[in-house]
């Protein structure tokens, strides 16, 4: 019982630590949307001054961040000791550019709430599952970045070119993106000024940044999930690249070492669009189970998502 109370109190401390930043984000917001600047940081988790080496990103609309985001980062930094260089950091980016989306500039300062308290719920997992295997991966520093950017390539570039430089280590960048961003992302119709149109990407590989992929479950009672069909011709889309059968659009074999794939642990039909039906519908119970504690404990407590189902937007929310 003490410990629940603590628990409880500590959450409520969180939250309010979170509310009075609210209108910090929205000035911050509007003053990077008038600024030249194309990335910036926010705020920091386990704040260090080593450089890193290797910078880990997760880009999302995080419209809310799940435990279906958690995974794709502790999936990624528990192996990391075993494939990328030390240090290494962490990145949460938020675009307020969306290459398929219109942008809605007014709820915006609710997507950075919820990346911060996320951001903390990362810290304290990564603290609890990784310290056995790397105690620096364990306090890794976690930045909540913002970029005008839309696409992948170029966001990598804004972030390497941003003065004075945020990260002038220069490390590798490593984008964690499930099976459909991988596919936006060798997509020609995204770079329409190139010819070809995927000789776009060549500045992003050469600089040895690199995509990690979560190749995307497929389970029968989710019909979403079955769209980019099974693991296994996901994987021969991964093939096709290293063959060299997208030559033709711009996509040269020798990147596809760039291009690494995993298998989904345990999310299968984990969403977004999942947790802001639940928040519509007051399930609280199912938000605590496909978002983090202190991402759930935020919904609840701003009431986001009310009205999602109507297709009217709440203040603080998004279509996504």
């Amino acid at each position: 019982m003490w410990s629940q109370k603590v628990a409880m109190a500590d959450m409520s401390s969180r939250i309010s630590s979170i509310q009075r930043l609210l209108p910090g984000f929205a000035s911050t917001l509007h003053s990077f949307a008038v600024a030249p600047a194309k990335f910036c940081i926010l705020r920091t988790v386990n704040a260090t001054t080593i450089q890193p080496r290797t910078l880990y990103i997760l880009d999302s609309s995080f419209n809310p961040p799940s435990i279906a985001h958690l995974t794709l980062i502790t999936s990624a930094l528990k192996q990391h000791a075993y494939s990328e260089l030390n240090p290494c950091r962490l990145l949460l980016l938020f675009s307020t550019h969306n290459a398929d989306k219109a942008p809605s500039p007014a709820s915006f300062a609710q997507r950075i709430a919820l990346v911060s308290i996320f951001a903390e719920d990362v810290s304290h997992s990564l603290k609890t599952e990784v310290p056995k295997l790397n105690a620096d991966v364990a306090n890794v520093s976690i930045d909540v970045g913002l970029t005008k950017e839309p696409y992948y390539n170029d966001k990598s570039a804004a972030i390497a070119d941003t003065i004075p430089r945020i990260y002038p280590s220069n490390p590798s960048h490593i984008h964690l993106v499930g099976y459909d961003t991988l596919i936006r992302f060798c997509d020609p119709k995204y770079y329409p000024n190139h010819t070809p149109p995927l000789s776009a990407l060549k500045p992003f590989f050469e600089a040895n940044h690199k995509l990690r992929v979560t190749l995307r479950p497929t389970d029968e009672d989710d019909a979403s999930s079955t769209g980019f069909g099974t693991p296994e011709e996901q994987e021969l889309y991964v093939k096709s690249l290293t063959q060299g059968q997208h030559v033709s659009t711009g996509f040269e074999a020798a990147w596809a070492q760039h291009i690494s794939t995993i298998r989904a642990e345990g999310v299968v039909g984990v969403s977004s669009t999942r947790v802001r039906k639940a928040a519509y519908e007051g399930r609280w119970d199912d938000v605590g189970k496909l978002c983090t504690e202190g991402v759930a404990s935020w919904i609840q407590d701003q009431n986001l998502y009310s009205e999602h189902a109507t297709g009217k937007k709440e203040k603080g929310e998004v279509g996504e």
